[in-house]
């Protein structure tokens, strides 16, 4: 039988059909991984520029405590002001160079009022994770600070923690638990501080990739093609009489 005649009855043209679906979620799919590569080099590029920068005063480049421009993600920051040790705080379940710890959470205190969340690094945890093995004293007095800006963290809505502690760096539940106007869109992560103190393990560079996002694109529309190769393939088997089509049942009342 002729295979073009084959293609246009009806149960060929369903087959044709379930195969442009398939096709078209595989392409779906393909798109979807060229976006998160895309997301990917963004991330890459907005490290290379900015983490190696000088550091710049904070209002200079944050001049309004609400401003966040996600393009000043890693930039280093000098703060000036005064820690407030009794507002010290410790996110809990993070990773670090010995596992699962804490990250030190201290608010520092400018001289126009305004409040930045300074992280001084990760801390280890007891045997069950319930509180940091040590304490980090943050000094007394003024203090320069020299920090990359990080974006706060999303609440995560039924996850609560004990006196002293938080589940993620949300900073408006920061500012609810400080006084003062705190900084609602970035928070730092400590490169040093003067006069310098202990701290907690400070972060070194971060290594960025694109991940495999690329060969997963590919691969959906390799399989998208190969949805068409076997189609054609099926039809031509049929129309030679390799197989013989499924005949249809009636049902009978």
């Amino acid at each position: 039988m002729n295979p073009w005649r084959l293609a246009v009855t009806r149960r060929w043209w369903g087959i044709l059909g379930m195969t442009v679906l398939f096709a078209a979620g595989c392409v779906a799919l393909g798109q979807w991984q060229f976006a998160r590569r895309a997301e990917a080099q963004a991330a890459i590029a907005v490290l290379d520029a900015n983490y190696d920068q000088s550091p710049v005063p904070l209002a200079e480049l944050v001049p309004v405590t609400a401003e966040f421009n996600a393009n000043e993600k890693w930039r280093p920051v000098t703060v000036e002001g005064v820690y407030l040790s009794d507002s010290v705080l410790y996110v809990r379940t993070r990773s670090g160079p010995g596992g699962i710890g804490f990250e030190q959470l201290a608010p520092l205190r400018q001289s126009d009022g305004t409040v930045f969340i300074v992280d001084r690094g990760w801390v280890a945890a007891n045997g069950d994770n319930s509180v940091p093995v040590q304490r980090p004293a943050v000094p007394t007095g003024p203090v320069t600070v020299v920090a990359h800006l990080i974006p706060g963290e999303a609440q995560i809505v039924g996850r609560d923690a004990p006196l002293g502690q938080i589940a993620t760096i949300h900073l408006e539940t920061l500012d609810a638990r400080t006084e003062g106007d705190v900084y609602a869109g970035w928070y730092g992560r400590l490169v040093s501080e003067s006069p310098s103190a202990d701290t907690g393990a400070v972060w070194e560079r971060p290594v960025l990739d694109e991940g495999p996002h690329l060969s997963y694109a590919l691969q959906w529309y390799v399989f998208a093609l190969m949805g068409f190769v076997g189609y054609g393939w099926a039809l031509r088997k049929e129309a030679r009489g390799d197989v013989a089509p499924t005949p249809r049942v009636r049902r009978t009342r």
